[in-house]
């Protein structure tokens, strides 16, 4: 019984704990493990800085696949934290706090776009639902935490 109510506790703890709010989680599309299909082409790239202390690094390429979706792939060297859950991956037009660029008004193309949710280190790739038109920027952010994880200028 001490070893079932102890471990409904820890469930209870990760759970509640977790890097995403419910209520505050984008919508977005999910990795997709058959991800960019060949050939595919490079539209930009960018290196992550990492913020607010944590050790968000490595480097990505947003790409166009053979069915003209854009995807943004991280490469084998990109490490984050992902103690307390998943970390959010936007398009943004700047590097600011995410929580301020959606409090901006929207000009016609919007602040941010929500891409996906990252949860390991290494390669993965994540469909970009729309384009990456009009966007500077990559950013992890935390949605408990509400901070920025990382960003990565896309040239």
């Amino acid at each position: 019984m001490k070893s079932t109510t102890l471990m409904l506790l820890l469930v209870a703890l990760v759970v509640s704990t977790g890097c995403k709010k419910d209520e505050a989680a984008p919508t977005t599309t999910v990795i997709n493990n058959n991800g960019p299909v060949a050939p595919t082409t490079t539209l930009k790239t960018g290196t992550l800085t990492a913020e607010n202390g944590t050790p968000t690094a490595g480097t990505l390429t947003v790409i166009k696949d053979a069915n003209n979706d854009e995807w943004v792939s991280f490469n084998s060297n990109f490490t984050s934290t992902f103690a307390t859950g998943t970390v959010t991956v936007y398009l943004a037009k700047t590097a600011a706090r995410i929580g301020t660029q959606r409090t901006l008004p929207p000009p016609p193309v919007p602040n941010i776009l929500a891409v996906g949710f990252v949860t390991k280190n290494g390669v993965q790739s994540l469909k970009i639902s729309g384009s990456s038109t009009g966007f500077s920027y990559i950013v992890l952010y935390c949605e408990t935490a509400e901070i920025n994880f990382g960003n990565a200028l896309l040239n």
